[in-house]
């Protein structure tokens, strides 16, 4: 494999039970950027996803890693670059966190999966970047959801591909934690030149941390681009019939998506509440 991995969407189409679900996706995920694909509930994207992580095999079309057919290529080599976190992932039943995490190294060792010090390494490193290094003895049943969710990031991080897909990294995560993640996988790209796409369903987070945004409808890919070229009020409202204004993020500049509810069209007004 080539440091600039490439991974591509042709002509893709996806099903469950003979129901077409995505519809003639063509994606090419820039390398060594943060893609981010968002779209309303149901429009496709985790299908997608799981499509581009050679979890289900397109009925038309293909997905190519490097110029290979995905789905032609062995589990270990596809392992060995691309990393996929699902949806709910599920751990073996009384699996501790050290194990577990551990687990994220079995692309990269032999047949007799022999333990080596770049293994040790590599599972400590990935510990102390998503600080779960206090939790390596615990079951991961034991573990809150924003624990758990951490853990398996630790477990991808671990496996140390060139390729991440995470979805909706963000799930059982308050706001701080949230913003934690995404940082981590913003500094993974940018310090280590990590691909890295995700679903997401806040598009102001979305639009912060992507440098590549695609947005689905349908199972259509309907925009892509950087988000400031990408999301505005139309888009909004075609992918998700959701009337909203976007403007600046006072923080960082790009589009943040204001919703407009029923009470803004009726112009209902809010009274303000002190926080002092």
């Amino acid at each position: 494999m080539t440091d600039e991995t490439r991974l591509v969407a042709h002509g893709v189409h996806l099903a469950y039970d003979q129901r077409r679900v995505v519809h003639g996706v063509d994606l090419a995920v820039p390398a060594g950027q943060v893609t981010v694909i968002v779209g309303a509930n149901g429009c496709g994207k985790s299908t997608l996803l799981r499509a581009l992580g050679r979890i289900l095999r397109p009925v038309e079309g293909r997905v190519e890693l490097d110029g290979r057919d995905l789905h032609r290529m062995r589990p270990r080599e596809v392992a060995s670059v691309l990393g996929l976190l699902p949806q709910q992932p599920v751990a073996p039943e009384g699996i501790s966190v050290g194990d577990l995490v551990g687990r994220g190294r079995h692309p990269h060792q032999g047949a007799f999966r022999r333990w080596s010090a770049a293994d040790a390494d590599a599972v400590a490193r990935a510990l102390a970047l998503t600080d779960t290094q206090d939790l390596v003895g615990r079951r991961v049943e034991e573990l809150s959801g924003g624990q758990r969710q951490r853990v398996w990031v630790a477990m991808m991080l671990a496996q140390d591909p060139r390729i991440l897909l995470l979805d909706e990294p963000t799930t059982y995560l308050d706001i701080a934690h949230q913003v934690d993640v995404l940082d981590l996988l913003a500094d993974l790209n940018q310090q280590r030149g990590t691909t890295v796409v995700m679903v997401l369903h806040d598009l102001n987070l979305a639009a912060r941390y992507a440098d590549h945004l695609v947005v689905m409808a349908a199972g259509r890919l309907v925009r892509e681009g950087a988000p400031a070229d990408v999301l505005d009020a139309e888009c909004v409202r075609e992918a998700f019939g959701l009337l909203a204004r976007v403007v600046a993020d006072p923080v960082t500049g790009c589009p943040m998506v204001v919703p407009e509810g029923a009470r803004e069209r009726r112009g209902a007004t809010y009274s303000k509440v002190s926080l002092t």
